[in-house]
């Protein structure tokens, strides 16, 4: 059996890296530098195109929800088809075009057949160029809108993510919601869309990744040929400070009446820049990243019994970064819950991790980033992070390398200043309201 699973990580390894290897940077005749990887497993094409400060922490007060509501109506008909026909043409071809937005950027993904990826320029290009915004399609992204708040108000991880951000913000525009509020949404009209793609969709803040069975000359050329007449300078951007200063810690208890209680908790991060950024990777997977093995599930769900789940994760922003986690948790035990975690991240705080622990974590961050390279839009996605980053192209060989190295007695070292188990912030959304945290 051990035997097997040598053999198994071994051909994996191998063809991670037979893969990865081939990461390069291409610079086409009209100027446009993407990442390319040529993948012939299947004959499938991944291209991930994000504009850069163009997220929705860019936006005018008055205007929350803009890029959010931009993503929508570009797809309300595009070029020379309506709604409809753009609609068709995606499906019958079996393209997946999806258009998103961040706290930072404008994505764009598009999945398709090799055969098929000039098709699918062409409409990507016309969606992001020559929307038609009409009324008849804003009038279906408002209905869209208000049916979408409908089912925020009554999700309690929105509710509980929405203040979250707002305690650890406050008026920094990292605390905005991506959808905006209904009254910023019904405001937003025609001519805020077109202004909003001619200031964020050019040249010069584009980010593009393609992955899959082409070759980079044909890329080459279709890019060229379908995102050459985007405009060559952005307006000026919008400046964002920067925001790492979260104390003092701020709870508050939101009511809803649910079933179970929903406890968001977070504190201070570390920048992708830290050189003990891959240490804390580490250390935040150990503590609520690695499911049933972590110490917070094994804590509070095998020692307690009072969930099913909680977990932990680090959140990198450009102008900011949290660890953040959260437990669901029945109302009786909420408190239990938020002292079981305060508790938990003070002992690791002071004792560290095991190398039992130290070594799985290791395993299962390095095995689940190598399957993740067999999957094209994850390869594209993890191209467009490098460049969004400024980080060298080697960055997707090199990951698994830079978790290996990582020493047993960095992690705890970095445990005692990272964590701030008396600086948590906490939110509650569920039946204990009356009780606040």
């Amino acid at each position: 059996m051990r035997i097997s699973k040598v053999i198994f990580l071994l051909f994996f390894c191998l063809s991670f890296n037979a893969h990865a290897s081939q990461v390069e940077e291409v610079v086409t005749k009209k100027g446009f530098k993407f990442l390319f990887v040529q993948n012939d497993d299947l004959p499938k094409v991944s291209l991930n195109i994000s504009f850069k400060d163009a997220g929705y922490a860019y936006e005018k007060p008055e205007k929350q929800g803009l890029a959010w509501f931009t993503s929508l109506a570009i797809q309300e008909g595009a070029g020379k088809n309506n709604a409809k026909d753009f609609a068709k043409k995606l499906e019958d071809k079996g393209i997946r075009l999806h258009f998103g937005t961040g706290l930072e950027t404008f994505r764009v993904s598009l999945d398709t057949l090799s055969e098929n990826l000039e098709e699918g320029i062409a409409l990507l290009s016309d969606a992001i160029m020559r929307p038609k915004v009409d009324s008849e399609g804003l009038n279906r992204v408002l209905e869209i809108a208000k049916v979408n708040f409908n089912y925020l108000e009554a999700s309690p991880y929105f509710v509980a993510g929405k203040e979250l951000d707002t305690l650890l913000f406050k008026k920094h525009p990292y605390s905005r919601s991506e959808y905006g509020t209904i009254d910023t949404i019904m405001g937003i009209t025609r001519d805020d869309v077109l202004t909003y793609i001619k200031r964020n969709f050019t040249k010069d803040n584009i980010v593009i990744s393609a992955v899959g069975s082409i070759k980079k000359e044909e890329i080459t050329k279709l890019l060229d040929k379908y995102l050459s007449k985007l405009p060559s300078k952005r307006s000026k951007i919008r400046k964002i400070p920067v925001k790492n200063d979260f104390r003092p810690a701020e709870s508050k208890s939101i009511f809803m009446d649910i079933p179970q209680s929903v406890i968001l908790f977070a504190q201070k991060g570390i920048a992708y820049d830290d050189p003990n950024y891959y240490s804390a990777r580490v250390l935040i997977n150990a503590l609520g990243g690695m499911g049933l093995n972590s110490i917070l599930m094994k804590e509070l769900r095998q020692n307690l019994g009072i969930t099913y789940g909680v977990r932990a994760s680090i959140v990198n922003h450009k102008h900011g970064n949290v660890i953040a986690g959260s437990v669901n948790t029945d109302s009786t035990t909420s408190s239990k819950s938020i002292s079981a975690i305060r508790d938990t991240l003070s002992r690791v705080q002071k004792e560290g991790i095991s190398e039992q622990l130290y070594n799985d974590t290791k395993t299962t961050i390095v095995n689940s980033y190598i399957l993740s390279m067999f999957n094209n839009n994850s390869i594209a996605a993890k191209l467009d992070d490098i460049q969004i980053n400024d980080r060298n192209i080697n960055h997707l060989n090199d990951f698994v390398n830079y978790i290996n190295d990582v020493k047993l007695e960095e992690v705890n070292e970095l445990a005692n200043s990272l964590l701030e188990p008396d600086n948590l912030f906490f939110v509650e959304v569920g039946r204990n309201a009356k009780n606040p945290v």
